[in-house]
């Protein structure tokens, strides 16, 4: 009796282990931790421009936040349509068909340059929207500045993502690792030069790069040229003679209608999810920046520090779904869904101790990107609230790139359309606009939603019903 009492609670506890372990961690990490550091080196651009901008002013602190939300916002309408060609590599990998994953690189391509084009001519007229803002009229005009040249790379942004999809799809995630860190030099250069400008040097009589501080049209401009740095090496290397044996990218596919309906018909979903999700984001600025420049420029600092959340999960989350695509691509659903669970332990770790992390450094953190008095009073409740907030939002963000692995899109689409535009905003407004609410009553708010949204969209895939998902037709 004993024995049997003994054995059974030594199961227990080794079920136990066995449920709290990362299984496979060492191949799902050396697959994302490149990825990861892809991705912080895109938010230390981002952080970059906010830090040095928050020593000129409040003002155009304020308006880089919105403005970059905004454009993004923009991008957000056709990056998972240009990202898309990643899942059709991913399983044409998984099936070692080299020719599809080359043909489906190349159509990927072709929708990402018609997007990014479309993008920059939307950023360059994009003055007759700011009214819609409701923002005081130099935060409008500063935003409007901002857009329009960083809208300057808007190609550059949506081939930088089809290419990564080659690169990531084939579990070959160092290349873009580099052309990222590439891109965020060129940025931090040009955003120290630009932004506050230099008196230049004295060579042969001449003075020679010498420029007048530019503000926020200096950082957006830095940004676009590190985004333009990135894209470009990511294409280089595509196209470098160690790939051409085996893939011949150097040689242009045409257009093909059917693999383009094939992206369409799957990231068109995945890029309505994306595009309501970031709409609802820029609602809520656009209703906390009714509070004044303080609270907008809390809210932004607020949303650059999630950005250190959200970077990191969603490069993680681009490591599942790759390993998701190659296991579906070789007829493995059960192992696809195993890798699956192993990055939600993996994500849930992480935001456990950032939020522990942001819980700690709550007095202090805020003074990394301002100086102003009335902004660091708000910061040690917001750096609560973003603590909070970025769990939920982890797992939707897992959850979200997971399916999208199997290409099971239209599901994640529904869900955020309804918790986004049917709850999200009107509950921002509520707080903030009607109630005369605070940024942190908004971002509490916020955290109520996500979890319904993480919630929802993970109960999908523990139903499993995205395994029987077919991508190629």
């Amino acid at each position: 009796m004993n024995d049997d009492g003994n054995t059974t609670a030594s199961t227990r506890r080794r079920a136990a282990a066995s449920f709290f372990r990362v299984h496979e961690r060492s191949e799902i990490l050396a697959l994302a931790l490149p990825t990861i550091l892809t991705m912080l080196s895109q938010t230390m651009m981002w952080t970059v421009d906010t830090a040095l901008l928050g020593r000129v002013n409040s003002t155009s602190l304020a308006a880089a936040g919105l403005g970059g939300m905004i454009t993004w916002c923009a991008y957000s309408a056709f990056n998972n349509l240009s990202r898309i060609s990643g899942t059709f590599v991913a399983q044409a990998h998984g099936r070692n068909d080299d020719e599809l994953v080359a043909h489906y690189a190349w159509q990927g391509m072709y929708l990402a340059v018609l997007a990014g084009l479309l993008l920059t001519f939307l950023g360059w007229h994009c003055r007759v929207a700011m009214p819609l803002t409701r923002n005081p009229a130099d935060v409008q005009d500063l935003t409007a500045v901002y857009i329009r040249w960083r809208s300057t790379s808007a190609v550059a942004t949506q081939v930088a993502f089809a290419v990564t999809g080659f690169f990531a799809g084939r579990r070959d995630v160092r290349v873009p690792m580099w052309c990222g860190i590439w891109g965020n030099v060129v940025n931090l250069v040009l955003a120290l030069w630009l932004i506050f400008g230099w008196s230049g040097f004295a060579l042969g009589g001449r003075t020679w790069l010498a420029v007048a501080p530019l503000g926020i049209k200096g950082a957006a401009i830095a940004t676009a040229a590190g985004t333009w740095a990135n894209a470009l090496a990511l294409v280089g290397f595509a196209l470098a003679p160690s790939l051409r044996a085996r893939y011949r990218l150097h040689r242009p596919r045409r257009p093909d209608t059917r693999a383009l309906a094939n992206l369409v018909r799957v990231g068109a979903p995945a890029a309505g999810e994306n595009f309501m999700d970031m709409g609802g984001f820029v609602m809520f600025s656009v209703f906390v920046g009714t509070a004044g420049a303080v609270q907008l420029a809390a809210s932004q600092i607020t949303i650059q520090l999630l950005s250190f959340s959200f970077m990191p999960l969603w490069g993680l989350t681009t490591a599942a779904g790759v390993l998701v695509g190659n296991c579906l691509g070789a007829g493995e659903p059960a192992r696809a869904a195993h890798y699956g669970r192993q990055t939600y332990k993996l994500g849930a770790y992480y935001s456990l101790f950032l939020a522990v992390l942001m819980v700690l450094l709550r007095d202090r953190i805020f003074g990394v990107f301002t100086n102003d008095p009335a902004v660091l009073a708000l910061g040690p409740a917001l750096a609560v609230a973003a603590a909070i907030f970025q769990y939920f939002d982890g797992v939707r963000m897992l959850s979200s790139g997971i399916l999208q692995g199997a290409g099971d899109t239209r599901y994640a689409m529904v869900v955020t359309l309804i918790l986004m535009w049917g709850m999200f905003i009107p509950l921002t407004w509520y707080l903030v606009v009607a109630q005369d609410g605070n940024v942190v009553a908004a971002w509490m708010g916020a955290s109520v939603c996500y979890l319904l949204q993480g919630w929802f969209l993970w109960r999908r895939f523990a139903s499993g019903k995205w395994r029987a998902v077919k991508i190629f037709r």
